[in-house]
């Protein structure tokens, strides 16, 4: 999953047009709740589970990224 999936995919769970690499996924209206169902996404699409406090840590779209790809 690249980098800009992940903002599309953080869009499309916020309703937003789009996220910039940079943008807080809660500064944007994100929610706890609304994590959980990033992370059942990513999961479904990836085969990576996150843990809901990484996310919480690194909330912008590179952060997850780097998530996903193992690098943090």
């Amino acid at each position: 999953m690249t980098e800009s999936e992940v903002a599309g995919l953080m869009a499309e769970i916020l309703e937003t047009d789009d996220l910039a690499a940079d943008e807080s996924f809660f500064e944007v209206g994100g929610t706890s709740f609304l994590v959980l169902t990033l992370i059942a996404r990513i999961q479904e699409r990836t085969g990576v589970t996150l843990r809901m406090i990484d996310v919480i840590r690194r909330p912008t779209p590179a952060g997850v990224h780097e998530l996903v790809d193992g690098r943090a």
